[in-house]
C-alpha cells in the first residue's frame, strides 16, 4: 500500500490522494468527457455509452465505492445495499416493464414505473442502511 512510507504528520489529502489518486483521475476523466459530449452536442444515449467505457476503463467506479466506503457508518452499508443482487433484479424488471409499456403506447405508465421502480429501490436500501444500524 501507498500509506506504508508515509509518517504520521502527513496532512489527511496527501494520503488520501496518494491512496485513490487513479480513482481521482478516472472520475476526472470521465467528467470531461461527460463535459466535453454535452458541450459539442453529442446524443445522449452515446454519451452515456462513452462515459460508462471510459469510466470502466479506468476503474473509476469501483474506485467510487472505495470512496464511499470511506465515509464511517452508512459507507459501508450503503455500497453493501446496492450491490445485493435483488436491487439489480429489481431494477432490471422495472426496465423490462417500461420497455413493455412504451411499446403499447402507455408513455405516461411508463413514466409511472420507473418512478415507483425507483422509489421502491430508495426505500429498500434506506431500510437496509437504517435497519443494520440500529
Amino acid at each position: 500500500m501507498y500509506l506504508a512510507g508515509l509518517n504520521m504528520y502527513t496532512p489527511q489529502f496527501a494520503i488520501i490522494w496518494a491512496e485513490y489518486k487513479r480513482t481521482f483521475l478516472g472520475l476526472a476523466v470521465t467528467g470531461l468527457v461527460v463535459l466535453i459530449g454535452v458541450i459539442i452536442g453529442i446524443q445522449g444515449r452515446m454519451l452515456a455509452v462513452v462515459a460508462t467505457v471510459v469510466g470502466l476503463l479506468t476503474s473509476a467506479f469501483a474506485g467510487l465505492t472505495g470512496i464511499i466506503m470511506l465515509v464511517p457508518w452508512i459507507g459501508p452499508l450503503l455500497v453493501k445495499a446496492l450491490s445485493l443482487p435483488i436491487i439489480w433484479i429489481m431494477n432490471g424488471a422495472g426496465y423490462f416493464a417500461a420497455i413493455f409499456l412504451a411499446r403499447q403506447g402507455h408513455g405516461r405508465a411508463v413514466v409511472d414505473a420507473r418512478v415507483i421502480t425507483v422509489v421502491l429501490l430508495a426505500g429498500l436500501i434506506i431500510g437496509y442502511v437504517l435497519g443494520k444500524i440500529i
